[in-house]
């Protein structure tokens, strides 16, 4: 019985057409290939109205975070007022 390896075909060799200039050769000032003409459309958004920039997601990573740690600290402030509400001793009479 023949030892067959399935997957180790060899791949043809692709070939690329190449344009050749016309049959009287290359004329000076004459472009082979001419490229397509850019259009410019104009930009939504009025020029004397200044484009809303979104914010690096690294910026705006910190303001969460710094608004998160604002919180936590407000939260534990009102909790260390209530407790020392609670251990005040009545004043003595």
């Amino acid at each position: 019985m023949a030892n067959r390896q399935y997957g180790s075909r060899r791949r043809a060799a692709r070939t690329v057409p190449v344009s050749r200039p016309p049959a009287g050769g290359w004329e000076p000032g004459v472009p082979v290939y001419a490229e397509p003409e850019v259009r410019r459309w104009p930009h939504p958004v009025g020029e004397g109205i200044p484009a809303v920039q979104q914010p690096e997601p690294t910026l705006h990573y910190i303001r969460c975070a710094l608004s998160y740690q604002n919180q936590l600290l407000a939260d534990i402030k009102t909790l260390l007022e209530q407790m020392s509400e609670q251990n005040q001793e009545p004043p003595a009479q």
